[in-house]
């Protein structure tokens, strides 16, 4: 009897043992693997020059995306034999986008290219794990034809993958968000499912990759790293639906690239600018331009995260903390916008006098 009482307390301990065991393992892993990749990248002349969308001043390795996916993958292989086919479907075609983005490190693919194969992953994706009802609140799907919802959620996963690769542009930023997202994800789809497991160990993965990413990095995550972050997200996002997670919820943790990615985006199309085009606009890339050294930018990117994912884990218990979460990213993505475009006058101001 001491016994069997004994064993049923060590039983729930189990998959917090192996879930601790794991992310541990992806962290070492991607670690190594991060620095394996940038010595390859050094002696290959993989590297990272200096653009118009750059914020760094001397040319830097790229691919530690590779490391990322690899570590993440195979964490998520580790538990393949009890994972669920939706789990399968999403590690598989976000494995296809990460080959895209690697393709287009090694040797650029047009826009358009890209484009493509992205709605056409996308597509894939939904055809093969069913388009869900689109959530807006718990217990609330909008009432649209499941053609429409197919088209908005197709809208959703190409957005998303290109606003995280947009936004990967600055030391340790996409890193964080990736952090943040990944263990909001995996509380919001139930600590344990194969789902959870696979946003445990991407975050895990990534927290790998900051080590060697904090300012000033030593390696960037390049395309195949962040747009298969993107693409894991949106469909964590999408799959979250079926397990009753309103998208509305599961977008909270990636506000803060969400919001600015968007903010830019219509901020360019209302000036008339190639929206496609790399460039420097996006607010944290702004706020370095105005002075500011990469770490003070990553602070004030971080508190935001910091607010927005502790408001997912609030949006969970009512309607009211949802629209009340929302609201607060959107007050942190004023605050930010009104702060960088106080610096960019006083920095106008300061050139004016001195001309």
């Amino acid at each position: 009897r001491c016994e069997s009482s004994s064993a049923a307390r060590l039983v729930p301990v189990a998959p917090s043992v192996r879930l601790l065991t794991t992310g541990l393992a992806c962290f070492l892993a991607s670690v190594i693997g991060c620095e394996l990749v940038r010595r390859i990248a050094i002696r290959r002349a993989l590297l990272d020059t200096v653009n118009e969308r750059s914020l760094h001043t001397v040319p830097t390795p790229r691919l530690g995306g590779v490391a990322v996916v690899l570590v993440a993958v195979a964490g998520a292989l580790f538990g393949w034999g009890d994972a669920s086919r939706e789990s399968h479907v999403l590690v598989v075609l976000c494995g296809v986008i990460a080959l895209v983005g690697l393709r287009d490190d090694l040797r650029p693919l047009s826009a358009l290219v890209r484009l493509a194969i992205q709605i056409a992953v996308s597509v894939a994706f939904l055809a093969l794990v069913d388009t869900p009802a689109l959530l807006i609140a718990r217990g609330a799907p909008l009432p649209l034809p499941p053609p429409v919802v197919s088209a908005l959620l197709v809208v959703w996963m190409v957005g998303v993958l290109n606003i995280y690769n947009f936004m990967d542009g600055m030391d340790g930023l996409a890193a964080f968000q990736a952090i943040a997202a990944s263990l909001a994800f995996a509380v919001m789809l139930g600590g344990v499912s194969s789902l959870s497991m696979f946003a445990l160990v991407l975050g895990a993965a990534s927290c790998g990759f900051l080590v060697h990413n904090v300012p000033p990095a030593r390696i960037f995550l390049g395309d195949a790293g962040s747009t298969f972050i993107g693409m894991a997200f949106a469909g964590l996002a999408v799959l979250g639906m079926h397990h009753q997670v309103p998208i509305t919820e599961s977008a909270l943790p990636l506000a803060p690239f969400l919001l600015d990615g968007t903010f830019t985006l219509a901020r360019r199309a209302l000036r008339r600018e190639k929206v496609w085009k790399a460039h420097r606009t996006h607010l944290y890339q702004r706020a370095v331009q105005t002075g500011l050294g990469h770490r003070e930018v990553l602070l004030v990117y971080i508190a935001w995260l910091t607010i927005s994912t502790g408001a997912a884990a609030a949006a969970s218990s009512s309607t009211a903390g949802l629209v009340a979460g929302w609201a607060l990213a959107l007050v942190g993505l004023v605050a930010i916008a009104a702060w960088v475009s106080r610096r960019e006058t006083r920095q106008q101001h300061v050139s004016t006098a001195i001309s």
